[in-house]
């Protein structure tokens, strides 16, 4: 079998382009491992200048054989190579972890084959990583982590020309990893073990951010579309208007483009942000609107796995039921509807004429307040979006009254409650109310990433007195009613699962006995 050794014949070295077997002690020359012959000094000058700085991104094409582009590999380079190839291990590590975050469904599906023999191998995905991925040190620990996109930060730096890049900071003290981050210490209780599961605020509004770029600078998708020739600073409202948890101590957010406008909302592993857990406990004590029970069927899946019994699906998009990860009321809801990538649609078609009286049998002719609600959440790994829409028809299904929310940012790992109401219903017109959600992910992952829903609600406003004036006797139950039976029905089922196999197994061992 005929020698495949490559040998290098050239004769200059092409760094200095003076000749390579010059006697000189300045002029030592070296083969790499590759086979290509340099000088000594030449690559040490090099790596020296290759070597990693915490006021910019990590890059390892100085370390590459300017020949070939394999990593300088030679005993007398070690000093010098030991640092980065120790960096590459780790980034590429790194790269793996964004990859499950990314695409988890690629990654699963992908086999451990070689890039050369097998596209779809994970040796692909992890170069592809290499490529897509921009990685930092910390000036904390002195590591590299996970800060966006090379794209991100390529676009800015042709948009601002030579000048430093927006968020890009160069000292060490400002750059920080998330485990390092007293934002992240403030909150989380493990920042290391816990990092990926982080809520930030996006810098330039108050929306949990969805993308992070130049290291440390968090955008939620609407600002990350707009940066950076369009982006604009959207004041926070106050803590009147604004549902999101604020810094400790102050009643707006700090939006702008400084390291003062970074913030996490909280931890989805360890939930310990007390911020988050006022709102909650703020949330839960907020006094409801008396009204009616809830008219809808099913409001959040609870007849299991795969039920969507009382919802109709006009589109290709299908919700589907998941068992509930992030509990909205303290474990009692066990189900939630979740979209995908695709425009899910579903909706439930309320029968008024069945439940309200004509207005001929009511003393007086009550106009009808309809409350139309649902709570929504979205997952901390892939943004999605979210709408709702209530329309009011007659008897021969001529619209009446239409109302919708926008299409919101479903917010990440927390639930959030939107709200329709309309006013002025007339009774001698109104037919039936159908309540219409909308859903789906905004990166189109193949699987149910998209926003979640539950405690869907199609309620009639008004005081006891006022629901007895309106209903027929036979609908006559109030919210609170309507809760007291859910929390019975609740604990009859807690009940059923605990003993039920305990039963099973003392009737198999009488059985056996």
């Amino acid at each position: 079998m005929a020698d495949t050794t490559f040998i290098d014949t050239s004769t200059e070295c092409a760094i200095c382009l003076n000749p390579l077997d010059c006697l000189s002690d300045n002029n030592e020359t070296i083969t790499l491992s590759c086979g290509h012959r340099w000088h000594l000094a030449c690559l040490k000058e090099q790596l020296a200048s290759a070597q990693p700085s915490k006021s910019k991104r990590l890059i390892f094409s100085g370390c590459r054989c300017a020949k070939c582009s394999a990593f300088c590999d030679h005993p007398k380079l070690e000093n010098l190579t030991r640092r980065t190839d120790s960096l590459r291990e780790k980034v590429d590590e790194l790269v793996v972890e964004q990859l499950k975050v990314d695409a988890p469904n690629a990654w699963r599906d992908a086999t451990d084959s070689n890039v050369s023999s097998n596209s779809n191998g994970k040796a692909k995905l992890i170069e592809e990583g290499r490529r897509s991925y921009a990685f930092y040190l910390c000036g904390g620990c002195d590591e590299p982590y996970f800060g966006g996109t090379i794209e991100c930060a390529d676009e800015m730096n042709i948009a601002e020309g030579t000048g430093a890049r927006r968020g890009e900071l160069t000292t060490s003290e400002d750059r920080l990893c998330k485990s390092c981050s007293p934002k992240s210490q403030a909150i989380c209780q493990k920042t290391f073990e816990h990092r990926p599961y982080h809520v930030w605020k996006c810098r330039y509004c108050c929306n949990p951010s969805t993308f992070v770029c130049y290291g440390n600078v968090h955008f939620c998708s609407s600002c990350h579309d707009k940066n950076p020739l369009s982006l604009e600073v959207i004041p926070c409202k106050g803590r009147e208007k604004c549902s999101f948890p604020m810094p400790e101590g102050c009643d707006k957010h700090s939006n702008g483009s400084t390291l003062e406008c970074e913030q996490v909302y909280y931890c989805v592993m360890c939930d310990s942000s007390s911020s988050l857990g006022a709102a909650a406990a703020a949330a839960a004590e907020e006094e409801e609107i008396p009204g009616s029970r809830n008219l809808i069927v099913n409001p959040s899946g609870e007849e299991g796995s795969i039920s969507t019994r009382g919802w109709q699906h006009p589109s290709n998009g299908r919700w589907k039921v998941e068992p509930m990860g992030i509990p909205v009321d303290d474990g009692i809801t066990r189900f939630n509807y979740v979209s995908n990538f695709q425009r899910c649609v579903m909706t439930q078609t309320i029968p008024l004429h069945r439940y309200v009286r004509t207005p001929s049998s009511t003393s007086t002719n009550t106009a009808l307040r309809i409350e139309i609600s649902a709570k929504y959440m979205g997952r901390t790994d892939c943004p999605s979006v979210f709408r709702m829409e209530a329309r009011v028809a007659n008897i021969r299904r001529e619209l009446i009254h239409q109302s919708s929310t926008s299409t919101l940012e479903a917010p990440a790992g927390f639930w959030e409650k939107a709200t329709l109401t309309i006013d002025g219903v007339d009774m001698n017109v109104a037919h039936e109310v159908t309540m219409i959600v909308y859903g789906k992910d905004s990166r189109f992952w193949r699987g149910d990433y998209g926003s979640k829903v539950c405690h869907c609600s199609v309620r009639i406003l008004g005081t006891e007195e006022e629901l007895r004036e309106i209903f027929l006797p036979e609908y006559i139950n109030t919210q609170a009613q309507h809760e007291r039976r859910s929390n019975y029905m609740y604990i009859r089922e807690r009940i059923v699962d605990i003993f039920l196999p305990v039963l099973l197994i003392i009737f198999f061992w009488l059985i056996s006995e």
